[in-house]
């Protein structure tokens, strides 16, 4: 067992880092003890008065919390090296919640595997800028790296400037600037992660591909697009941990700028379309973390060209290519989908209609969302659209279009995305098929930045919104949001699916005339064939679930953090298709059992890989009219 004491911290590129707090988990005499401090730390804009704050820490890891000993822990910010022996040893992430007088404040982290813990908090209901400014500039890349975020590229007001690469921690809320920053100068360049599997955990590299030269696209001469990325490695010991660009440069395929890009499964960085010498590209290309190499052999070609597309890697690891402009700059409406290694289309392209503007956001549950402003004042113009994880479209209730002044969407937790329309923060209704108006959000009347302006924006994570904020002459600034905070280690209620749908969330819309998946009171959750539902945020290692069977028996799907789904009642585990009255499936390990109403035990004949986390979910079963399950009850192990 280890016991986790504090000592005062501070971090030099905040005007506040709180003093430590402690937790630790009581032990004997004679047992070794590891010191971990935790440091709060606050942005200068809304800073925690730490004479004042009180605290309470929330743990979670792969364990159940004991109703007799919750997992929590209270202090003041002001007792330096409490000894918070409540907290498990177990422990793998926190949940900080910080109040003040009326005011408070929430942050969350995952526990690294040694040092300090160090926790970003934001205040409720408020934007806050974080503390350095960064030279103004345009066509500049935002991108968020594990706990970090990276600002690259782009051109100066004057074009006189190179402008600086900066890095962040968003434990700290500290920003370096780079020494040496980016070799090529490049505008709209795309960052993502660039981990290798097997990588150990802590700060990730990153991608740093293609973009434009600064200096070109004078006049009517297009852009020089570059045909090269670079990787940013991070520097372990530094502070943050913030390290720099290396000098040997990746080679692309061809010249591509004004492109999308993600991550897919393997670790490896897709790159899709864009704009090249002769216009916009058809070309997919894929980098590997590994060989550090770039390839387009075996990557599929997009049906459609496109420069500025929006690239989303879905639940289920296919690639969905949405938006982007042809070569005479007018909105593409059609939508194409990739197999998850993108080595062939794996739906055919459909279309959606086109607006003003318009952006897309992965579903938790499987499938996207999009939201839509339409080029003219249209009021019956359907705003909301879900696209479903088999490729349908499905319009939601719509927001009106006299409400939407621009659009900012950003993956959200519980299964629910936030979106800022320029007027108002709002937040997607998974069970309700619309928008609502989110309760606690920066006031435009109050807050001097509510929402974003430009389109630089990024993720945090899934209760973090993060922008750059256009200040004038005191430059750029990194923004935020905390509108919630949620662990993937975080407790299950039990039961599930008595009285409603809580912490689950559907792969299309639900709940409307026709729709294939809705919640009954007598039978709870009801799915037709193919129609998903699954818990939002969570993933686990070994667990035990338990659901009653009120129809058919459900699909029990396993889903990895990278490597096919496995369906417990599906092709590859078909025996728990003759439950009747109660499904059980257990994990440990790479083995999964599952045992049909009250028998025995069986082992699926397929494992899963060593260490994989799953999300789980309910699938509606082939071939059975409907499939039907209540009383959900999934306990960490």
């Amino acid at each position: 067992m280890r016991v986790l004491t504090a000592h005062r911290g501070r971090a030099g590129a905040l005007a506040c880092a709180l003093g430590a707090l402690v937790f630790g988990s009581s032990c004997s005499r004679d047992t070794d003890i590891e010191e971990r401090p935790v440091i709060i730390y606050s942005p200068r804009q809304c800073p925690v008065a730490q004479s004042e704050a009180y605290s309470v820490i929330y743990a979670a890891g792969d364990f159940e919390p004991s109703i007799e000993r919750p997992p929590t822990a209270g202090a003041f910010l002001r007792e330096l090296g409490h000894a918070m022996t409540d907290l498990p040893k177990e422990t793998r992430s926190l949940v900080v919640d910080i109040s003040q007088r009326d005011l408070d404040w929430r942050g969350v982290t995952d526990i690294p595997s040694k040092g300090p813990i160090h926790v970003l908090v934001w205040r409720g209901g408020e934007s806050c800028r974080l503390t350095r400014d960064i030279e103004r500039r345009t066509d500049v890349a935002l991108g968020v790296v594990g706990r970090h975020f990276i600002i690259a590229g782009g051109r100066s007001p004057s074009g006189s400037q190179v402008p600086h690469t900066y890095v962040g921690d968003l434990s700290t809320g500290a920003i370096e600037r780079l020494e040496f920053g980016l070799n090529t100068r490049r505008s709209n360049p795309t960052i993502t992660s660039f981990r290798a599997p097997g990588d150990p955990e802590g700060a990730s590299p990153a991608l740093v591909a293609g973009g434009h030269d600064p200096e070109s696209g004078i006049g009517d001469v297009p852009h020089r697009a570059i045909a090269s990325a670079e990787i940013y490695v991070p520097k372990i010991g530094a502070p943050s941990d913030v390290g720099d660009f290396e000098q040997r440069r990746i080679d692309l395929s061809e010249p591509r700028t004004r492109h999308g890009a993600v991550v897919l499964t393997t670790g490896e960085t897709l790159l899709v379309g864009g704009r090249g010498p002769a216009g916009p590209l058809r070309t997919m290309e894929i980098v590997d973390p590994v060989t550090r190499r770039a390839r387009n052999g075996g990557v599929a070609l997009l049906q459609v060209a496109r420069e500025n597309p929006t690239v989303l890697r879905l639940a289920s690891g296919e690639i969905l290519v949405a938006g982007g402009l042809d070569a005479s700059k007018r909105e593409i409406p059609t939508l194409e989908w990739f197999a998850p290694d993108a080595s062939r289309a794996t739906k055919r392209p459909v279309d959606l209609v086109t607006g003003q503007e318009r952006a897309f956001v992965a579903l938790e549950a499987g499938g996207a969302l999009a939201v839509i402003r339409p080029a003219s004042d249209l009021p019956d113009f359907k705003t909301v659209w879900v696209i479903s994880a088999d490729g349908t479209l499905e319009p939601g209730l719509p927001i009106d279009p006299a409400e939407i002044d621009a659009i900012r969407l950003f993956p959200g937790a519980e299964g629910a995305p936030a979106l800022w329309t320029g007027r108002r923060w709002m937040r997607w209704s998974p069970w309700f098929g619309g928008f609502e108006p989110m309760a606690v959000a920066p006031d435009p009347a109050k807050d001097a930045a509510p929402g974003p302006r430009l389109e630089t924006i990024a993720s945090g994570d899934s209760g973090l919104a993060l922008w750059l904020d256009d200040r004038g002459d005191a430059g750029l600034n990194v923004t935020g949001f905390r509108f919630a905070t949620r662990t993937r280690y975080g407790a299950v209620p039990k039961p599930l699916l008595i009285h409603g749908t809580d912490q689950l969330a559907p792969d299309r819309l639900a709940g409307t005339p026709g729709s294939s998946i809705r919640f009954e009171p007598a039978r709870g959750l009801v799915l037709g064939a193919g129609a998903s539902a699954f818990l939002t945020d969570v993933t686990f290692a070994d667990f035990e679930l338990s659901i009653d069977v009120t129809a058919a028996a459900p699909e029990i799907v396993l889903r990895p953090d990278r490597g096919a789904e496995l369906e417990v009642g599906g092709a590859a585990c078909a025996f728990a298709q003759a439950a009747k009255q109660r499904l059980d499936v257990r994990r440990r390990g790479v083995r999964v059992t599952v045992g049909v109403d009250g028998a025995p035990d069986r082992a699926c004949p397929t494992e899963l890989e060593p260490g994989a986390r799953v999300a789980l979910g309910l699938r509606g079963a082939q071939g059975v009219g409907v499939s039907a399950a209540r009383n959900l009850r999934v306990t960490r192990r």
